[in-house]
Order: C-alpha cells, then sequence, then structure tokens
C-alpha cells in the first residue's frame, strides 16, 4: 500500500535550484527506505498563503489525508522560509519528521556572528519541535540553537543528504563527459542575497573576477559562470562569461557532472560536485555553510572569506594546489548517512498502521 508523505519544502523567491536539489535528495533517501510506494506531496513552506508551511489549511489536510509530514531540508528556520501557524500544530495528529533543516547566524558589522533578523522565531521553533516525532538537525550550529530551546527526545545531527546525490540518482543520468570536456566553474552568489557586512559585500565582484582568473589560468580554458537562483543571473552577465541556470535537477545534475574544478559561493554546489569526485572549493560566509561542512568532514576544502579577509587569493590558490584529482567522501559521510537512515526509519515505522 502506497503512503501519503506530505513534504513541506522551501522554494524560496528565485526558484533557487539548491531547494529543489535538496527536496529530490530528501525523497530518494526516504524512498529508498520505505518498502513500500510513497505519494510524495509538495507543499511550499511560505509564500502561497494558506497552501503553505504548516498552517490551519495545510494541518487540516494532513490529518485527512496524509499518512505523515517531512519538514525539509533547506534554511527553513532562516530567511522567513516556513509559515507555521502554533494552534494549527498543536491538533496535527500524524507522524513528523523534521529533516535536514538549518538555522544559522551572520556576521555583523563588526565581523562577529549575530542572530538574523529573519530568523524563525523561538517560539515557532520550540512549538515545531515538540510536536515533531523525530528531528535530524543539518548540523552543529542548528544542534547548539536546538538545544537551547528544547531537550528533544529524538535529535541527532544528519547531515544533508544532498552529499548522497550522486548514488541515489545515479541511475537517471547519462555517462559523465570525458574529462577533455570538462569545464572550470565559479558558482556566484549575488552579493545583494548575500548576508554579510557592507565592507565584505563590496569585495564580492572583484574577488568573483580573480576567481574566475585563477580558474581560467589554472585550466586553460574558459571558466562557466552558475547561478543557482534567478536573483544571480544580473549579476552573473556583468562577469562577460557564459553563463548556466537550470530550475530543474535532472540539467542541474548534468551541468556538474561536466566540472572539472570549481569555486562556488554556493554550498548546495559545492556538496553534489563533491559527491561527484570533483575538486570544489566552497567560500563560505556565514555559520550555516560553515558548520554543515565542518560537520561533513570537508573543512579542508572550505575558507572563510570573512575570517580570511586579509589572505583570500592567496589561500585560494594554495588550497586548489593542495586538491586532489578526484575527491574521496570521508568517513565521516557515512557514519551521518547511517544516522539519518536510522531516524527515517524511526519515523517510518510510526506510519504503520
Amino acid at each position: 500500500m502506497r503512503l501519503n508523505i506530505y513534504h513541506i519544502c522551501p522554494f524560496g523567491p528565485g526558484f533557487n535550484i539548491g531547494n529543489f536539489m535538496i527536496q529530490q535528495s530528501v525523497r530518494r533517501m526516504v524512498a529508498s527506505l520505505s518498502g513500500c510506494g510513497i505519494n510524495f506531496i509538495t507543499v511550499p513552506a511560505s509564500g502561497f498563503g494558506s497552501k503553505a508551511g504548516l498552517t490551519k489549511q495545510i494541518v487540516y489536510d494532513i490529518n485527512q489525508t496524509a499518512d505523515g509530514v517531512i519538514v525539509g531540508g533547506g534554511n527553513l528556520f532562516e530567511n522567513g522560509e516556513i509559515s507555521i501557524d502554533r494552534t494549527a500544530l498543536q491538533a496535527l495528529r500524524r507522524p513528523m519528521l523534521i529533516y535536514s533543516s538549518s538555522y544559522g547566524r551572520i556576521y555583523g558589522p563588526d565581523l562577529s556572528y549575530v542572530r538574523r533578523t529573519d530568523a524563525i522565531s523561538d517560539a515557532d521553533l520550540r512549538a515545531l519541535l515538540e510536536r515533531a516525532d523525530v528531528v535530524l538537525s543539518r548540523d552543529e550550529a542548528t544542534r547548539r540553537h536546538i538545544d537551547s530551546l528544547t531537550q528533544h527526545s529524538d535529535h541527532q545531527v544528519g547531515g544533508c543528504p544532498s552529499v548522497y546525490i550522486s548514488e541515489l540518482a545515479a541511475a537517471e543520468f547519462e555517462a559523465s563527459p570525458s574529462a577533455e570536456t570538462r569545464y572550470p566553474m565559479l558558482a556566484v552568489r549575488n552579493p545583494e542575497q548575500m548576508n554579510v557586512p557592507l565592507s565584505q559585500k563590496i569585495r564580492v565582484h572583484t574577488l568573483s573576477e580573480q576567481c574566475l582568473e585563477i580558474l581560467e589560468r589554472r585550466q586553460g580554458k574558459p571558466a562557466m559562470v552558475l547561478c543557482n537562483d534567478q536573483r544571480d543571473i544580473e549579476y552573473a552577465m556583468s562577469f562577460g562569461r557564459e553563463i548556466l541556470y537550470t530550475s530543474d535537477v535532472y540539467e542541474y545534475f548534468q551541468i556538474l557532472d561536466g566540472v572539472s574544478e570549481a569555486i562556488s559561493f554556493r554550498v548546495h554546489t559545492s556538496l553534489p560536485l563533491w559527491s561527484l569526485g570533483r575538486p570544489a572549493l566552497n567560500l563560505s560566509y556565514d555559520e550555516r555553510s560553515e558548520s554543515l561542512i565542518d560537520a561533513l568532514g570537508m573543512s579542508q576544502y572550505d575558507l572563510n572569506i570573512v575570517e580570511d579577509r586579509d589572505s583570500t587569493l592567496g589561500k585560494i590558490e594554495s588550497r586548489l594546489d593542495s586538491f586532489p584529482v578526484s575527491v574521496e567522501p570521508p568517513a565521516r559521510w557515512q557514519q551521518l548517512r547511517e544516522t539519518q537512515e536510522a531516524g527515517i526509519r524511526r519515523f517510518l515505522k510510526l506510519l504503520e498502521v
């Protein structure tokens, strides 16, 4: 018998491909462990009025037609991403899994970490956690914040399922292109969408141009500029290179599979590239990115451009020089996968009737 599982996930105003990739990773991981068919019923986390998040209407629909509900993954505890009605949440009668959602701080003007102004309220998050049956936080920063609010009886750090996407979706994509046809790539983020102090934001365009020059010098061919979000497109065009954008997960995977080496302002470009074994340097600028990469045991492939602002270029070149031809996942990935799978199985067990 097929299960009906409501899946509450972020879309975002720029239709960010990273969100869609996480969504597909979550579904593949859950489906691989279910032992039966699943109807995943997509619900935007916010932005669609009463038909989004955990509002009165959605909770009513879940109680009427669902076997369970999954919240996440993605940055659902930030960016004003999820709509919650606490009264309706108390009436939820189906099991709930919070899966790979994150909470993190940003750098303030003095370059120390501060709370985001668009973070989920503590009251809403506490209500969500108290109703959840299983909680798999994405990283340690999220775990620490959750533990400061409530002690959930089934809460662990599980990482992000997108690091397993190359395995989970391997049968759905074409064979890898030859090494000769691969290209260097910079995954950009529009500085206007970056929560960094102005003193750092004004450096991003010049740094991005320098990264493109480094990649092209190392690889001896033109670099592509990847946009994860529609709001990146106009910014990306300013570099005078060919740009890449898609809102289709399959096409996104094919784009990443064509990369020889990358520098990325987007953690959800870096993760699938590492999953594919491609050398990629992630450029962090907030707690959520840095904490996730630390949780994955991939800190050697990460550079914090705020903390290392006075030596960024030299460290970028040094890191790239030290990278292996092919990235091997550390043992930590398997540990996190086992944690994810065990948590999903506990959730699925609650759906049995």
